[in-house]
């Protein structure tokens, strides 16, 4: 009997051969940010690509990791001649080679387990080399820890133990030397900070949360995308956007000019969710106040954006053919996840990194068997393999 992961897998594949490619000249009538400054830490819910896809039947995580601050200056008009798009699946030589042995820099390994045996989920990169993530019960935990985890030590450390639960779509977002998380009170929503280090949780500002009031099933409360930089914790609703800002130390809350209906994106970028789409449009640099060109209606970071099976620059100045079909999901402005079909018929799930032009291999699907299942955040991808997780991220973070 095949396996019910396995066939919505292949379902959802089969439904995204139908999607119209995008015209790649819609993608060179844009200006892309060059990237300039330190990667930032924040949290991203904005449609299917950012709030994050999980290949199987899983709820679905939403994390905020590093990403690059790009910088806007002039760009010259390019002129670009992309390769002819590729009709129907794409048949590769051979399947890529495994992830460790194609791109090795890229590749952590995180213990599932902190000392005593209780589960470890990892949600994001406090630098390039300690991973934050939490310890928590299965089901409902009225105290969850958040817990770091150093890969050049192989050393686990607990920072804090909460005094709420902590949800997926809770992740906590990181910078300006704190790790900063949101939690309810009643119907009130609390931004909470503590030093990456650890310590006490605080309060840094409270304030109402959005809610649809339903009198028959209860009323639904909507959450805040968050970010860090510039001395300032930064959140947006999940419901109607617009951008929000108070000092880390805290203060006063303001609103940030001109961000109404935009949500967070990667620091320092917000933007207005594509209707119908996954992706970002009307960008805007909280930072420098940088608004680069709308992007076509297309799956966009910051820099990439993916139409059929290529990954196109927003200036049109580079096309890359993808070695594989169906990309899901675009990830840290670098990684792609694709799959493969080679001659002899294997077939694979596999990373294409746009940095490097290569491409690992996560597992040989067999479908006699549940594949692992991918979870695919804004910065990060992760999955079990025996006793670890294995976790792509871009190691010159931080």
């Amino acid at each position: 009997m095949i396996d019910v992961e396995e066939a919505l897998r292949r379902t959802f594949a089969r439904a995204q051969e139908r999607v119209p490619a995008m015209p790649p000249e819609l993608l060179r009538r844009m200006t892309v940010p060059p990237q300039a400054g330190r990667r930032r830490r924040g949290l991203v819910l904005a449609g299917v690509a950012a709030t994050g896809l999980v290949i199987g039947v899983t709820a679905v995580v939403v994390e905020r990791a590093s990403g690059p601050e790009p910088a806007v200056t002039p760009q010259p008009a390019v002129t670009v001649r992309p390769t002819p798009r590729i009709e129907g699946a794409r048949v590769v030589e051979e399947v890529a080679p495994p992830l460790e042995q194609a791109l090795p820099a890229v590749v952590a390994e995180v213990p599932r387990k902190v000392p005593g045996g209780r589960a470890f989920t990892p949600k994001l990169f406090i630098d390039a080399r300690t991973m934050l993530g939490y310890v928590s019960k299965q089901g409902y935990d009225p105290a969850p820890e958040l817990w770091a985890y150093r890969l050049d030590s192989r050393t686990f450390r607990r920072l804090a133990t909460l005094d709420s639960p902590i949800a997926p779509v809770n992740s906590p977002a990181v910078g300006e030397g704190v790790i900063a998380w949101f939690k309810y009170v009643k119907r009130d929503i609390h931004i909470m900070t503590i030093p990456v280090t650890g310590g006490t949780p605080r309060t840094v500002v409270s304030f109402p949360a959005e809610r649809d009031v339903d009198k028959v099933n209860g009323d639904s409360i909507h959450g805040v995308d968050l970010a860090i930089g510039d001395g300032k914790i930064f959140w947006s609703s999940t419901k109607s956007g617009g951008v929000h800002q108070v000092p880390v130390r805290g203060g006063e809350p303001s609103s940030v000019p001109d961000t109404e209906k935009l949500r967070l994106f990667r620091w320092p970028w917000a933007g207005r969710a594509n209707d119908g789409w996954v992706g970002m449009r009307e960008l805007l640099n909280l930072s420098t106040g940088a608004r680069p060109d709308d992007p076509p209606q297309a799956l966009c970071d910051v820099t990439w954006c993916l139409t059929g099976n290529q990954a196109i620059r927003r200036d049109g100045s580079r096309v890359v053919d993808l070695p594989g079909n169906h990309p899901r999901s675009l990830v840290a402005d670098r990684f792609v996840t694709i799959s493969q079909v080679d001659k002899q018929g294997r077939k694979a799930e596999a990373v294409f990194d746009l940095e490097t032009s290569r491409a690992g291999r996560l597992w040989i699907t067999d479908l006699r068997k549940a594949s692992p299942t991918l979870y695919v955040g804004t910065d990060t991808l992760h999955f079990k393999r025996g006793t670890n997780w294995l976790v792509i991220h871009d190691s010159t973070a931080g």
